[in-house]
């Protein structure tokens, strides 16, 4: 899967049908790596979320990638849901819309397996503008 450059569009992926019909997510490509390891993923789609505060992460892709999370300080966060869950951050390479930079990410066991990845204001909104147009199922990065 090849990044995009900069400012570009991107079309809103459909999700299997769920109870309400079908589902149009927001989702990029993006690659991560850990200059410590010198790991990098293949493409994984990533949810544009602007609700979420950070950055998140799977716990398994941080394994792959090598971070030993056992001496890193828990951190909580409350979803949407008003469900806590624990995370473990570490700064790693973001690739996407044609950038690489560091960015931090919290690492957890609770994402939802259809949400590997999550991109949220810090690190992802902060450097980027996003507009969203759901009518033409369609969103731009800049």
């Amino acid at each position: 899967m090849a990044l995009s450059p900069p400012m570009a569009k991107y079309p809103y992926k459909i999700l299997p049908t769920s109870p309400s019909g079908q589902v149009y997510k927001p989702l990029i490509p993006v690659i991560l790596s850990l200059k410590k390891t010198h790991k990098i993923t293949t493409g994984i789609y990533a949810l544009i979320d602007s609700g979420a505060d950070v950055c998140f992460c799977t716990m398994d892709i941080g394994l792959w990638l090598g971070i030993n999370f056992k001496n890193k300080k828990s951190i909580y966060f409350t979803a949407a849901n008003n469900k806590e869950f624990e995370t473990k951050k570490e700064i790693i390479k973001l690739h996407v819309g044609g950038k690489i930079y560091d960015c931090p990410f919290y690492f957890s066991k609770e994402l939802p397996p259809t949400s590997p990845v999550i991109l949220g204001q810090i690190g992802f909104f902060d450097r980027f503008k996003i507009s969203f147009d759901l009518q033409n199922r369609e969103f731009e990065v800049s």
